[in-house]
């Protein structure tokens, strides 16, 4: 890709590569200076040294880093979208569907944290950068850039799935808690003390005990069939100080906080 510039007389060349939107506005800015003239170049990506090279000599700009020039490669719709915003529409978390209660009997699918066990500079190309995932210096020499074998790459990338399915699994075991009256039922559990006071108090010797936790469900015009919680807990100490109280939130453990 050349880049030529006229200025003064002088003629000079250099060689750059720039994507096509970069290079609209390369051309604008160099056609606001007199005596620059610039072509419409196509490319993938490429090094700006040459650019910020000419702008610095030509356009009489003190130092190279008071221009800003951003490379950016979206090869894909899906690259400019976040991480939030793909999840976000992988599982179907927004939409009329999801408002009304539709689709309850599907099983949910739990969002990953892809960015667990990646490494910077570490990719499926499997290049070995110096200085980033790679000595710098070794044996007294600087290393070049170099690439692994296929199989060690292959190796690498399940390890990564490998252990990214471990951390997913230890993330589902769930602790056990004490027994109710009878069976898996939330009537009969125990709870820890209420939270000290705004002066002070503590409440340690008093026991929270659940009497009731049900489901409840309302209907409205926007949201249709909704679903909450209901926790009905009573709470004492055994000397004649004793008080219930009654939560209501969109899930159990929020709805046991609020009485607590």
């Amino acid at each position: 890709v050349n880049i030529t510039v006229f200025s003064s007389g002088v003629y000079s060349f250099r060689k750059c590569c720039f994507k096509e939107d970069d290079v609209l506005c390369i051309n604008i800015f160099l056609s606001s200076f007199s005596g620059f003239a610039s072509v419409p170049v196509k490319g993938s990506c490429g090094s700006y040294c040459s650019l910020a090279w000419a702008f610095q000599a030509r356009c009489s700009i003190s130092a190279p880093w008071t221009v800003a020039v951003e490379q950016r490669r979206q090869s894909s719709f899906f690259n400019t979208l976040t991480a939030d915003e793909l999840w976000k529409g992988a599982l179907a978390e927004t939409g009329v569907g999801v408002r009304k209660g539709r689709g309850k009997r599907r099983k949910k699918k739990l969002r990953k944290n892809l960015n667990r066990g990646q490494e910077i500079g570490e990719g499926r190309s499997g290049f070995l950068w110096p200085g980033l995932n790679a000595p710098l210096i070794q044996s007294g020499r600087v290393q070049a850039v170099t690439q692994r074998k296929q199989e060690e790459r292959e190796r690498i990338q399940s390890e990564i799935v490998q252990q990214r399915d471990t951390w997913e699994k230890k993330r589902k075991i769930k602790i056990k808690r004490e027994g109710g009256w009878s069976g898996k039922c939330w009537g009969g559990v125990i709870l820890d003390p209420p939270d000290p006071g705004p002066n002070g108090e503590t409440y340690q010797d008093f026991e929270a005990r659940v009497i009731e936790l049900k489901n409840v469900f309302t209907m409205n015009a926007k949201e249709g069939r909704k679903k909450s919680m209901r926790a009905l807990v009573a709470i004492g100490n055994g000397k004649g100080a004793a008080g219930f109280a009654l939560g209501k939130a969109g899930d159990r453990m929020n709805a046991l906080r609020k009485v607590c």
